[in-house]
C-alpha cells in the first residue's frame, strides 16, 4: 500500500498554505493513505474532510502566537536533544547571540514536537507501514525533527523528502544560520527547491549533498484571463502577509510618488497592518487604497475573475518563487517584482519589470507611470507574455504531476 506522511506548518487548517491546498488535489491521486501532522492549527478548523484515505492528526500547537506555550513545552519535557547539543558546541553558537536565538527556537519547537501526541501517533503509523514516504513541506520547523525521527523509525523502507522555498531556505533570513541543516540533509533522501536559484544556492553551499538536490516547481490552476479594460483610474494589486520582509510600505511609497490615478488593492494581513493603515491615511489625491486583510484563495481568484487589473507588484526582500506572482501571471496580469530568490525565473521585461532589490523609489515610480500609459497594443503584448509564462513554468497540473512522479518513481515526466 502506498502511504504518505505529510508534515506542514498550518495545512490543512484555516489560513492554511494556499499553494499546498492546490498541490494536495494531486497528492490524493498518488497515495492510498495520507496522514497529516501540522505544527499549528485546531483540528476542528480543518478545510479538508477526513476519510479512509486522509487522516489529520492533532497539531502540536493550536496558536502560533502563543510563544510562552512553545517555550514551556519545549523546555519542560524528557525528549531527546542530542543533535542540538552537539551542534551548539560544534558551531560555538554561544559566541553568536543572533544565531543562538534561532538555535533556541529550533530546540524548543523540536522538543515540543517530539513530546506531542501527534508525533507519537505518526511515528506509530510509520513503524507499522510496509513502506512509506515522509514529505516535509518546509525546510524548517517540523523539519528540525528529521534526525531524531530517523533514529526512531524501525521500518527501513522509508524515504524522506524535504521541500524548501524561500525564508526556510536562504540562511540570511535567520542571521546566516539554519539549525541542524547538515544532519538534516544527511538523513534526508531527496531535497527539492521551488526554484533553480534555490537549487544552485544549496548545491554551492552544501556540495556534499548535491546529488540529492533538485528543482520541483510549485504551480497554480488556470482560471481564465483577467477581464482587462483600459481606463483612467488604474488598478494595482499586491498580495502578501504584512510583515517586515514583504516591505508593503514601499509599495505605498512608490504609488504615492506616481502621477497616475491608481486604485491599490492589498490582500493580506500581518503584524504591520496598523502601521500600514496609519501610513496610507496620508495618501495623495488620485490614489485610493483598499486593504482587504486576510482573504482565502477562492476570494482572491474571484477578484481576478471579475475586476480589471493593470499591474501586480511584489517588493519582498526574499522569496522562493512567489505563488502570488504565479496567480497573477495565470490571469495574464503583468508583474513588477524585486529580483530576489527565484522571482526572476518568472518575471522579466517581457511580462513586466524585474527590479533591483534595493531599487530607487523615484525611478520605479516613473517606470510604473510609463507602464500604465502604454498603448493598447503594447499592453496586450505584456498580458499575452504573462499568460504564456504561466503555461511554461507555473501550471499546477504539469508541475505537481511531475513532482509526484519524481518522488514516487524517480521519473521527471
Amino acid at each position: 500500500m502506498s502511504q504518505l506522511f505529510l508534515f506542514t506548518n498550518f495545512f490543512p487548517h484555516k489560513k492554511a498554505e494556499p499553494f499546498l491546498t492546490n498541490e494536495f488535489e494531486f497528492t490524493t491521486n498518488y497515495y492510498n493513505t495520507i496522514t497529516i501532522l501540522s505544527l499549528y492549527g485546531k483540528k476542528e478548523d480543518s478545510i479538508i474532510t477526513e476519510n479512509s484515505q486522509i487522516t489529520v492528526l492533532k497539531s502540536v500547537f493550536e496558536d502560533p502566537a502563543n510563544k510562552k506555550q512553545i517555550f514551556v513545552s519545549g523546555i519542560f519535557n524528557f525528549s531527546s536533544f542530542g543533535f542540538h547539543l552537539k551542534e551548539f558546541f560544534k558551531k560555538k553558537l554561544f559566541l553568536h547571540p543572533k544565531k543562538a536565538y534561532w538555535f533556541f527556537v529550533s530546540f524548543c519547537i523540536t522538543r515540543s514536537v517530539l513530546n506531542s501526541n501527534g508525533f507519537k501517533d505518526i511515528l506509530s503509523k510509520i513503524n507499522t507501514s510496509d513502506s512509506s514516504t515522509l514529505y516535509f513541506y518546509w525546510g524548517d520547523n517540523l523539519t528540525w525533527i528529521i534526525p531524531y525521527l530517523r533514529k526512531k523509525i524501525n521500518n527501513k523502507n522509508v524515504e524522506i523528502i524535504t521541500r524548501l522555498h524561500g525564508s526556510d531556505l536562504y540562511e540570511s533570513v535567520k542571521n546566516d544560520y539554519a539549525p541542524l541543516r547538515e544532519i538534516i540533509f544527511k538523513t534526508t533522501d531527496k531535497i527539492v527547491t521551488v526554484s533553480e536559484n534555490g537549487e544552485k544556492y544549496l548545491k554551492t553551499k552544501y556540495p556534499d549533498f548535491k546529488n540529492k538536490i533538485s528543482v520541483a516547481r510549485l504551480g497554480v490552476f488556470t482560471n481564465g484571463l483577467n477581464p482587462y479594460v483600459k481606463k483612467d483610474n488604474c488598478t494595482i494589486v499586491s498580495v502578501s502577509n504584512i510583515i517586515p520582509l514583504k516591505r508593503i510600505h514601499l509599495i505605498f511609497e512608490l504609488l504615492q510618488s506616481c502621477h497616475s490615478k491608481i486604485h491599490w488593492h492589498h490582500f493580506g494581513d500581518g503584524i504591520l497592518m496598523n502601521e500600514l493603515k496609519h501610513l496610507t491615511a496620508q495618501k495623495r489625491n488620485g490614489l485610493t487604497v483598499e486593504l482587504h486583510g486576510f482573504v482565502n484563495n477562492k476570494q482572491l481568484i474571484n477578484f481576478y475573475k471579475s475586476q480589471s487589473v493593470d499591474l501586480f507588484i511584489n517588493v519582498s526582500t526574499t522569496e522562493g518563487v512567489p505563488v502570488s506572482i504565479m496567480e497573477a501571471l495565470s490571469f495574464g496580469i503583468p508583474v513588477f517584482a524585486t529580483n530576489v530568490g527565484g522571482t526572476s525565473e518568472l518575471v522579466n521585461d517581457g511580462v513586466g519589470k524585474i527590479l533591483d532589490s534595493n531599487f530607487n523609489n523615484e525611478h520605479v515610480s516613473k517606470q510604473i507611470d510609463t507602464f500604465l500609459s502604454l498603448s493598447d497594443s503594447e499592453i496586450k503584448t505584456y498580458r499575452e507574455n504573462a499568460h504564456r509564462q504561466f503555461i511554461l513554468l507555473a501550471n499546477a497540473e504539469t508541475n505537481y504531476n511531475k513532482f509526484y512522479n519524481f518522488i514516487k518513481n524517480n521519473k521527471t515526466s
